[in-house]
């Protein structure tokens, strides 16, 4: 039964897309809605999209793979060449030169395709804002969210949940295969919400809240942390615009003092789905052993996550000189671990050694340092925050592993990047195929 509300709101979603990008839309702006909507129209439909059709690709991984090369020659070469990307380049560097000299040429390429998928439409939302403003951009793109925040909505009131943990929980995905990537798709939602300017939009605090209910109901736990620092902002910044200026210096204040009582209650209301989280948190360093001194009780802390680090971790430091440098190589987990690690930090190390971590991290720095650049402060405070948010993210779960991670920070990059100064030279025109397609 929930596959036919799956196709009739499918159908909704595809109408609604096509309404949007034939009606003052450029064709990086365009291009980037119909990016993100085909992927979640196709993820929602993951019986058929994820098996493999032709030479062991699925739908999805065609999808992603023939988005990437149009984002390629929709863009602009003088913007994928911007000066502020450099950085993340220097990362994409060292995945290459891990792959390359661990002969893991099939891990090597579908990481790359992942990184091109996230970069073109990074690089499509930089070229949207610029043209037509932030507010314009996340206007149309919230259309892409329309089918699976409606999914998950129509699984709450038909009962249709999905059993994720041994403690009995359970999770509200809208059909989806797994609540981790769903999970990101609901925090890219609330994340589009929250940046778009107050009076930019209707019902801008109903739609983030509901976002964040949503996103409780998906019950996972590292996506609920890590948009609590954005929902913070969201939500001093709409109370702090309606207190005259002679009341603020109480006002924050009671700020501080009433988001310290929310954090308390939050953690006593939900503190069976997050107890394994404070006993990580006081007791860590008694962690931090060996896989093989694990007992069985702490096998199981934080859903097994603290013991598959320690695998990791182990297997990393065990390695020769040049392993330790450059890594294993791209997927080289898989066949050798039971799980991914959980941990995009702990996983970089391990894939690409330490000099692929420390490019990593180099990167996702400067990301953070421009967000604190751009004038608008308010603005930047929520990037900034949700920047913060989704590196924390990154400490339990591998969001930059799937596509949907990925999608949400392009989201993150796009408009952080879009203030960055142009050449006149980079106005150019992408193929003209897609200018005809998008009747721009």
């Amino acid at each position: 039964m929930f596959l036919l509300v799956k196709i009739l709101f499918g159908l909704i979603s595809a109408y609604l897309v096509y309404k949007t990008v034939s009606r003052r839309c450029n064709k990086y702006l365009a291009f980037a809605v119909l990016a993100v909507w085909l992927r979640y129209f196709l993820s929602a439909f993951h019986q058929i999209t994820y098996t493999p059709i032709a030479a062991g690709f699925s739908i999805n991984a065609i999808a992603s793979i023939g988005i990437a090369f149009t984002g390629l020659l929709l863009l602009p070469p003088k913007v994928l060449s911007l000066r502020t990307l450099s950085v993340i380049y220097l990362f994409f560097a060292a995945i290459i030169v891990s792959g390359v000299i661990n002969g893991n040429l099939v891990g090597l390429v579908n990481v790359m395709v992942k990184w091109v998928f996230f970069t073109v439409i990074a690089g499509a939302l930089f070229m949207a804002i610029r043209k037509v403003g932030k507010d314009e951009v996340l206007r149309k793109l919230l259309v892409a969210f329309f089918l699976p925040v409606s999914l998950e909505i129509m699984s709450i009131i038909l009962g249709e949940v999905k059993a994720t943990e041994a403690d009995g929980s359970t999770s509200y995905i809208g059909g989806y295969n797994h609540e981790a990537a769903f999970s990101m798709i609901i925090a890219a939602f609330v994340l589009t919400v929250g940046l778009i300017a107050d009076k930019q939009i209707k019902y801008r605090g109903v739609l983030f809240t509901l976002g964040c209910v949503l996103l409780l109901l998906v019950n996972y736990r590292t996506s609920i942390l890590a948009i609590l620092p954005l929902t913070a902002f969201f939500i001093f910044n709409a109370a702090e615009a309606k207190i005259a200026q002679r009341h603020k210096p109480v006002f924050f204040i009671t700020s501080i003092i009433g988001m310290g009582f929310v954090f308390l209650a939050l953690s006593y209301t939900m503190q069976n789905r997050f107890a394994d989280v404070f006993v990580f948190l006081s007791s860590w360093d008694d962690l931090i052993k060996a896989p093989a001194y694990y007992t069985e009780e702490e096998k199981d802390i934080f859903s097994a996550r603290v013991y598959l680090w320690s695998m990791y971790i182990n297997a990393y430091v065990n390695g020769d000189a040049i392993r330790m440098l450059i890594g294993y190589g791209p997927e080289s987990w898989s066949g050798v671990f039971p799980k991914y690690a959980h941990n995009t930090y702990v996983s970089f190390l391990y894939e690409y050694g330490m000099i692929g971590l420390v490019c990593f991290l180099l990167a996702v720095g400067s990301f953070v340092k421009h967000s604190l650049k751009i004038k608008n402060k308010r603005f930047a405070l929520m990037l900034f925050s949700s920047m913060v948010g989704f590196l924390i993210m990154n400490l339990a779960t591998m969001p930059l592993w799937n596509i949907e991670g990925l999608i949400l920070y392009a989201i993150l990059i796009g408009n952080t990047i879009a203030p960055v100064r142009l050449p006149q030279a980079q106005e150019t025109k992408g193929p003209e195929f897609f200018s005809k397609l998008v009747k721009l």
